[in-house]
């Protein structure tokens, strides 16, 4: 039943009865990424959305909206059966065929790519374009560029910090040159000690750690505390281990390219600040929280 609705959705659309919708005609509006979901609301658009994937939670009235399956496996069907103007999406190999089908049902589909600050400045204003809001586009990339300055000029004048910037635990992978990620520990007065891997997301022995020396180790696996503790805890030559700074965040916005990347550099900045660290450990009896 679903494979024939599909079917017939395509036929529909070869013969001209799906039109694509010029930006001033862009009603209903479908994300099929967290990023671009929030892109579309911080534009102030979000009473367009009309369906988003299933990892879109943020902001909270996205969550009342229908899904139209997973970031990594959307579903034409879904996506198609919405009635989309326009549907905005980041590539992927698990979504490539969804998106080649509905483009084939004559839906426009906004491809952006989210791999680092450039490409989010160009993603910004491709979106915004795409709605009719190009003016707000670049209101909306000033404001962030002002957050990412704030942030600059909070750390500006302090000691370097040596980081590593853990994103999975088992296996042990780091944040490495290149990626969003690393951009936003540098505004936060760090650097990557997986530079020199010259590999995205290495994976790293433990042997690599002790190494590169980290001052801090920042974890963003989104682990437990004491799984963080486990990990590392034989590494006593390690300053990080050494002087209790594994800090774990948490923040959703630390893996998205969207609005919130000021708010993720304002909280690596925290945790690199030595003075913040210490005062934390001390009042904590010196267990990582």
């Amino acid at each position: 039943m679903q494979l024939r609705r599909l079917a017939l959705l395509l036929l529909l659309a070869a013969c001209g009865g799906v039109p694509t919708a010029a930006p001033s005609a862009v009603r209903r509006v479908v994300s099929l990424a967290p990023s671009c979901t929030e892109i579309v609301y911080a534009l102030g658009a979000g009473d367009r959305m009309v369906g988003v994937c299933a990892q879109c939670d943020h902001p909270e009235a996205v969550r009342a909206l229908p899904r139209v399956g997973g970031y990594l496996s959307p579903s034409a069907e879904a996506v198609i059966g919405a009635r989309p103007d326009v549907v905005f999406a980041v590539p992927s190999p698990g979504n490539h065929d969804a998106v080649r089908a509905v483009e084939a049902a004559g839906i426009r589909v906004v491809v952006v790519n989210e791999h680092s600050l450039a490409e989010l400045w160009a993603g910004m204003r491709a979106i915004a374009a795409a709605l009719g809001l190009a003016v707000d586009g670049e209101r909306l990339v000033a404001k962030v560029q002002d957050d990412l300055d704030a942030v600059r000029r909070r750390v500006a004048g302090r000691p370097v910090q040596r980081a590593l910037l853990v994103v999975g635990h088992d296996p042990l992978v780091a944040a490495g040159p290149g990626t969003l990620q690393d951009e936003l520990l540098h505004i936060a007065g760090g650097e990557n000690v997986a530079a020199s891997t010259g590999t995205l997301w290495p994976t790293l022995a433990l042997e690599m750690v002790v190494a590169t020396a980290p001052d801090v180790i920042v974890d963003a696996a989104m682990g437990t505390d004491r799984g963080e503790r486990s990990i590392f805890a034989a590494l006593t030559t390690v300053p990080a281990v050494r002087d209790g700074r594994i800090v774990p965040i948490t923040g959703g916005a630390f893996y998205r390219a969207g609005p919130r990347v000021g708010e993720a550099a304002a909280e690596l900045a925290t945790a690199l600040d030595p003075k913040h660290t210490a005062e934390r450990d001390a009042g904590n009896d010196g267990d990582v929280q």
